[in-house]
């Protein structure tokens, strides 16, 4: 090791702890991965707050845009599953799923495949020798040859340049918000044409705020109801096969060979990631009654000037009308750049090979740094949209599971 590290390692050698591998990050993909590997007797630290990000980012009231069937965690006996918790819990399957479901099953999962989550943060990883170091806010050193980031979606939150000169009091994120009482009573627009934006509209209305709602693109309305019917007619099902992430023949091949689309060219990759494998922006078809007439909706109107004002902000849309509100809530999802990871050190960060601010990983999820696997909405743009979703948790908690397994056992 360097110098710096072996001070770092040293300075602390009464409380460094010697890991086969540690999980960066407690979701759905962390909980899953970690559950493979402990199946495997491998010797497993998992880092972070179970659910941190539904806990605190997600809206409450907020209904889940996926089918319940598709939104189990994964464990490597399958003996914790949805069916599983709402058996034991007394509860009926039903469309759409409340967040609130998937938290208190993402608990149990986590009680039962992984009851020894270390609720810990990490402040630095740094890399040399074939080692990870881990320095952790408490001030403990964690030591591995592999290391699994599964950070949340709060790291990679997506806001427009142009609202940067506005205070924080006149603009946030939809990420930013549990409520919405605050501004019961008050004006404010929300910017997007997401599940995000659209859904926040309906919660912010339903709780007495008054919400112009303004999108750059017309909005695209999920078809179909929000459940899912079994007994389908044949051509139906030809048409709209069974898929976790949506009934089209694209995702139900991401589904059934979740491996392939890391092995697509660059390019045909970026076509589907801005086409057919967006999955957006758009919006699941129960918000529609709880959005259109209740909002007041500037639809294919474009935002080009935010200006703020002695009463709070003022936009003015591509057809010269001008909207003033309190506040503004940017629907504008999320964008991956693993620079925004704090503790991913400088010289780590800097030698893994990016595509976009994306880690470039290999059929694996494996970085070009040997031991470092990035999962979940990371590893979205070399392995595909499917881990978008918590339907992806299983192919890749498998994946990287039999490639870290591969590698501890030469290690030893």
């Amino acid at each position: 090791m360097s110098k710096s590290l072996d001070f770092q390692v040293a300075q602390h050698s009464a409380s460094v702890e010697t890991h086969d591998a540690v999980i960066v990050g407690a979701g759905p993909y962390g909980l899953s991965t970690a559950a493979h590997l402990q199946g495997r007797g491998l010797n497993v630290a998992i880092l972070g707050k179970p659910f941190q990000l539904w806990l605190e980012n997600m809206p409450e009231g907020m209904l889940l845009r996926s089918y319940w069937w598709a939104t189990n965690l994964s464990d490597p006996q399958k003996q914790c599953g949805l069916e599983r918790y709402f058996r034991e819990t007394g509860q009926q399957a039903i469309d759409p799923l409340p967040a609130k479901t998937l938290i208190d099953y993402g608990l149990w999962f986590q009680k039962h495949a992984v009851p020894t989550v270390d609720e810990t943060y990490v402040k630095t990883i740094q890399h040399e020798d074939g080692y990870f170091v881990l320095a952790l806010t408490d001030g403990r050193v964690l030591q591995s040859a592999v290391v699994i980031m599964a950070p949340g979606l709060n790291y990679y939150v997506s806001r427009p340049t142009e609202y940067d000169h506005l205070p924080p009091q006149l603009v946030s994120h939809t990420s930013e918000h549990r409520v919405f009482d605050q501004y019961a009573g008050k004006k404010v627009i929300i910017v997007g044409a997401g599940q995000s934006a659209l859904e926040t509209a309906a919660l912010a209305h339903e709780s007495g705020v008054n919400v112009q709602l303004v999108t750059r693109r017309p909005i695209a309305w999920i078809k179909g109801e929000a459940s899912f019917s079994e007994n389908r007619p044949l051509l139906e099902r030809l048409q709209h096969p069974k898929a976790g992430v949506s009934c089209d023949w694209f995702s139900w091949q991401l589904e059934h060979f979740p491996y392939l689309f890391q092995r697509l060219p660059r390019s045909l990759k970026d076509r589907f990631l801005r086409g057919i494998g967006s999955y957006g922006p758009m919006g699941s078809s129960w918000l529609k009654p709880r959005v259109l007439g209740k909002v007041d909706l500037y639809e294919a109107q474009p935002v080009q000037k935010i200006e703020e004002v002695d009463d709070g902000v003022q936009l003015t849309l591509s057809n010269n009308k001008t909207l003033k509100a309190d506040h503004v809530i940017l629907g504008t999802g999320y964008r991956v750049d693993i620079r925004k990871l704090p503790m991913l050190h400088p010289s780590l960060t800097s030698a893994v090979k990016v595509y976009n601010n994306a880690p470039i990983l290999d059929n694996h999820f494996e970085s070009s740094i040997p031991g470092l696997y990035f999962i979940g909405f990371t590893s979205v743009s070399s392995c595909g949209p499917f881990y978008r979703f918590v339907v992806g948790t299983d192919a890749a908690a498998r994946r990287v599971t039999q490639s870290v397994a591969r590698q501890v056992l030469q290690k030893r």
